[in-house]
């Protein structure tokens, strides 16, 4: 699937009878539309159908809340365009997601990140204010100044619970123009992200103390993610088509992260057939909702295995974006080299672990030690290591030496075993660089731990 995801926060007084009228006419309004519509109320079940179209509507009433949304499927000669609105409104909040996916599709032929779908701006005109833990919800950028830089800094920091992006567009100290029109990328990132930018240069030197210099300044832009404290920044360029490359990496971000269960269309119609089963159960319907139930739950499991090929394809293709050092879809910040790893990557735990001794060391200005944090920030910490030697101490410090149980965890780890007098010898499977002997009986338990200790530190 090329995809689309964002949650959007509606005000809390937004009827559900509300949200899905503009659901409606979302579509109504669309010049592109084949359905026809009509004022009937919006009950769950309600469908619109055409050879092209198909749009649903679900309503579903539980204790927790009222789950609600419409899933909208346009085909062509490609595939087909399937967005779901799904909310949850509850008695203290009414949270909506926006899932765009084109399933089914030719990777050669389409691969672009599609534009953001008509009802995210719809929703924010429509529904009244929207606050992202106090920031409102906009389609216009936020001006910057000396009185508000606090409230700037304390996004970059991280020190805000906010779940949308914060782009902030800074002034060159010379004059000349920003880098991108903040108020175009406000609005085409409306529902997507906050934009800020700088009218004043003045603010710059405030921000670089409030933000320990992680602020972007000088006509860069910086990106900051509040999940991973992650921050990319656009250096002047002449590029016309930055704000595009802004865009497209925001929203390939977003499209990585995992829409809520509730607001999910699978999650709700299974909401909606649960409660089929349980009134079937009581006595109270007729077993053809369960046989409806079972052939949907069939094809939707026969689309899905027909998608995940393209998907993952897609993906593929997709991820160099994530690992650039930049906006431009270029080559990772580094590759892999062809020694053999011990444990699932092991390469990348040690290229972590050297750049986290680098700045332990303190011997690195302000500037790369923020940019050295910034790697750390962007790449998921895996602790492969520890489980490996974790493994190996058991082997290795066995009461009365290597057990036949040990040899076999030995090759299960990599390694190949032989028999040299009175030691083992071990080495990496396949490779004669590193061979390592091991006292078959060990005298005490500090002779077992020795066997251990001289394996770290020949391997590690």
């Amino acid at each position: 699937m090329i995809g689309f995801n964002t949650v959007l926060p509606l005000p809390q007084d937004t009827s559900v009878e509300h949200f899905l009228n503009i659901c409606r006419i979302w579509q109504q309004r669309s010049p592109h539309t084949t359905l026809a519509f009509d004022d009937q109320p919006i009950q769950n079940g309600l469908k619109y159908e055409s050879d092209q179209e198909v749009m649903e509507f679900v309503h579903v009433t539980r204790s927790e809340g009222v789950y609600c949304g419409v899933r909208h499927i346009r085909k062509d000669d490609d595939g087909e365009w399937r967005t779901d609105v799904v909310g949850l409104k509850t008695a203290d909040d009414f949270k909506v997601a926006i899932v765009s996916s084109r399933s089914h599709f030719n990777i050669s032929t389409y691969s672009q990140i599609p534009l953001t779908p008509y009802i995210v701006n719809l929703l924010i005109r429509e529904t009244g204010p929207m606050f992202d833990d106090g920031i409102r919800i906009d389609a216009e950028p936020k001006e910057v100044t000396e009185e508000n830089a606090a409230e700037l800094a304390a996004l970059i920091n991280c020190e805000k619970r906010n779940f949308m992006p914060v782009i902030y567009v800074s002034k060159p100290f010379f004059g000349g123009t920003y880098l991108t029109d903040p108020r175009r990328l406000a609005q085409k990132l409306a529902g997507l992200a906050h934009v800020y930018f700088e009218l004043d240069t003045k603010v710059s030197p405030m921000l670089r103390e409030l933000t320990d210099g992680k602020n972007a300044y000088n006509g860069s832009i910086g990106i900051y993610w509040q999940n991973h404290k992650f921050k990319r920044f656009a250096l002047q360029d002449t590029d016309e088509t930055i704000s595009v490359k802004i865009q497209n990496y925001v929203k390939t971000i977003l499209n990585t992260r995992k829409t809520p269960d509730e607001c999910r269309w699978s999650y709700v119609q299974h909401l909606k057939y649960q409660r089929a089963i349980d009134q079937y159960r009581e006595g109270e319907a007729e077993n053809t909702e369960l046989i409806e139930y079972a052939m949907q739950e069939n094809q939707a499991l026969q689309e899905q295995v027909r998608s995940l090929e393209a998907e993952n394809y897609y993906l593929r293709e997709r991820q160099q974006m994530l690992f650039s050092s930049d906006l431009d879809e270029q080559k990772p910040l580094i590759f892999k080299g062809a020694e053999a790893e011990l444990f699932a990557n092991e390469q990348a735990e040690l290229i972590l672990e050297i750049i986290e001794e680098k700045l332990r060391s303190g011997s690195c200005s302000i500037r790369i030690r923020n940019m050295l944090e910034s790697i750390l920030d962007a790449n998921e910490r895996t602790t492969n290591k520890e489980a490996f030697l974790s493994q190996m101490k058991n082997v290795l410090t066995e009461s009365g030496g290597l057990s036949s149980q040990g040899k076999r965890e030995l090759v299960k780890l990599g390694f190949e075993l032989s028999e040299e007098g009175k030691h083992y010898k071990i080495k990496i499977k396949g490779d004669d660089r590193y061979p390592h002997p091991i006292s078959k009986t060990p005298s005490d338990v500090r002779s077992a731990e020795n066997n251990f200790a001289q394996f770290k530190k020949r391997f590690f």
